[in-house]
């Protein structure tokens, strides 16, 4: 049974022009934890002015209750946060109840949606608007929970309906079923608490246990009680991660496997599936790191192979002169790794997943699953070296299409000149390089003549991450 808890509108401060109204459900699925604990919340978004245009924020509430409420109103969206099934088990009823509504989600599980038709779906992407009358909700994609979460924010009234990305003193769990992700998680909050004024209301997709007062909060509040906001604000990735994993423990799943000599046959099948014929390793190459030491950790279901990411140990710290960094790839990929003892980092040289897997969170989910088993063996500098594959743009078969950027190449050409790097938004025009800044890396240095790899000008960019706190002095 639904019951409605109305927080205070928004409406009623002579300054806010839309009107907010929250719905507290307790999931029909909630068999105790944490839904239990903390109900669900939708919430009711209206427009002011002569011209009144409604969303509904996630699909848990009563379509009765919302018919009643909406009074002249038209509802004009349903705005899905993520498709886990406590956020959208009103769906069916409430697309039966507003035909014409549009169904707003991510635009990676528009097939995960029950109900509605696939005419009336609205896939969504990061910073598309959605009007409302004279009102502008902006679509914030902040995956962590899960890989399709999203928030929307209005800007101009400081509102922010965060899902089950931050909660009243809390955040939620990395469900990895779902795409979830603890190093991508804390990029979302980093990237958030920058950008969000202490003002901020905060709609969270759950009541709070921990306040035990029905929502806005604000992000001013949970700068000093969110635990997992006060690591993100000092910069604690490694507190943030352990903190992380221990509530999302049970979601976790084990199908990441460290491989040996014994998988060879395995490895170079899912290598000729993953990289363009000029980048393939021979079968003598990768016998060989793993001979050397090297780390190999992939992801696999169903018996199958998804991907792979390989690592070695080195002696290298981000405390010695950049000029002292290692000028071959081959200088790690095939050379003999440290002992954890010697070692001062981990240096990638291999994050790869079929095409089919791309742009799904798999590839993050591998730098995590290798983060922590670098960090377990008590390494916290972790080196990567990027492709460059719009510098020259790369056509060489079906594994990869990417065109030249102009203006990723000019600020690459302008640092062999003057040895300053390109800026963050020129690092990010390239779809690699980008990547790896998404999973918290910081470009670092770039090499010439690292690699043979044509699209890439045989250059590669060289990114750095500290796992347990983020470490700027460096740049």
């Amino acid at each position: 049974m639904s019951h409605p808890c109305r927080a205070r509108p928004s409406g009623n401060c002579p300054h806010v022009k839309m009107k907010v109204l929250a719905y507290r459900t307790h999931s029909p699925a909630a068999t105790g934890g944490f839904v239990d604990r903390n109900p669900n919340l939708s919430y009711l978004v209206t427009s002011g002015g002569q011209s009144a245009r409604s969303a509904l924020i996630d699909a848990s509430a009563d379509p009765v209750k919302i018919a009643r409420d909406l009074n002249q109103s038209k509802l004009e969206y349903i705005l899905i946060t993520h498709a886990h099934g406590d956020h959208t088990f009103s769906l069916h009823a409430l697309t039966a109840r507003f035909p014409d509504a549009k169904i707003g989600i991510y635009k990676s599980s528009r097939q995960d949606i029950a109900g509605g038709s696939q005419g009336n779906l609205l896939p969504l992407e990061n910073g598309m608007t959605i009007s409302l009358g004279d009102e502008v909700l902006t679509a914030m994609h902040t995956p962590g929970h899960t890989f399709d979460s999203v928030c929307f924010w209005n800007q101009e009234e400081n509102l922010l309906f965060s899902g089950d990305t931050i909660f009243g003193g809390g955040i939620g769990c990395s469900a990895y079923g779902s795409g979830g992700n603890r190093n991508i998680f804390y990029q979302t909050i980093v990237y958030l608490i920058g950008r969000l004024s202490p003002d901020t209301r905060l709609y969270p997709g759950h009541f709070s246990e921990h306040y035990q007062t029905m929502p806005p909060y604000n992000i001013a509040t949970e700068k000093v009680k969110n635990p997992y906001i006060i690591n993100a604000i000092q910069g604690k990735r490694g507190a943030f991660d352990r903190d992380l994993k221990a509530f999302s423990i049970e979601f976790e799943t084990d199908n990441h496997p460290m491989m040996d000599e014994s998988e060879i046959d395995r490895i170079c099948i899912l290598e000729k599936q993953i990289w363009i014929p000029e980048l393939q390793a021979s079968r003598e190459t990768i016998l060989t790191r793993l001979h050397y030491g090297h780390k190999l950790l992939t992801t696999e279901n169903n018996g199958e192979l998804d991907g792979m990411i390989g690592w070695c140990y080195s002696k290298f710290s981000i405390g010695d002169s950049p000029d002292k960094f290692p000028r071959r790839f081959s200088d790690f990929s095939t050379s003999q790794a440290c002992t954890n003892i010697d070692a001062r980092s981990a240096f990638i040289y291999n994050v790869g997943v079929k095409a089919g897997l791309r742009q799904s969170g798999t590839g993050s989910l591998l730098l995590q699953w290798a983060f922590e088993k670098i960090r377990d063996d008590s390494i916290q500098q972790v080196f990567v070296d990027s492709r460059l594959p719009s510098y020259h743009g790369s056509k060489l078969d079906s594994h990869e299409n990417i065109k030249q950027i102009p203006e990723f190449k000019e600020a690459v050409d302008r640092y062999f000149d003057s040895h300053q790097l390109p800026g963050e938004r020129e690092f990010a025009l390239d779809p690699r390089v980008r990547f790896y800044m998404m999973n918290g890396f910081t470009p670092y240095l770039i090499l010439k003549d690292f690699i043979q790899d044509f699209p890439s000008n045989n250059m590669r960019v060289i990114c750095y991450l500290n796992l347990e706190q983020d470490d700027t002095s460096y740049r």
